[in-house]
């Protein structure tokens, strides 16, 4: 059984969505649901164990790796990534530097 909904989206996800191949764009915003779904589900599982909750912040994930003791080269590679899945903005190089 399937339900169909409208939805308002960010222009870059749209953007993204749009780009997939014809008859693709439900089976993978239901992909996206289901593993957020998925992260939520043991989110609750891991508080009812006592461990704390730690917000998602891929930006304050880069502060924290840059002012570790991390060599350059992993550094780049792990920033370029996460700019890559647009988890920091395209020109966080910039900012950081």
């Amino acid at each position: 059984m399937t339900v169909k909904i409208t939805v308002s989206l960010p222009d870059d996800i749209g953007a993204t969505l749009r780009a997939l191949p014809s008859g693709q764009v439900s089976s993978y915003v239901a992909d996206a649901v289901r593993r957020k779904m998925q992260r939520e589900s043991m989110e609750d599982i891991l508080a009812a164990a006592g461990h704390r909750k730690y917000e998602h912040d891929p930006a304050r994930a880069a502060e924290l790796i840059a002012a570790a003791t991390v060599p350059p080269e992993v550094y780049a590679r792990v920033t370029a990534q996460l700019i890559a899945d647009r988890l920091l903005p395209a020109d966080w190089e910039s900012r950081a530097a």
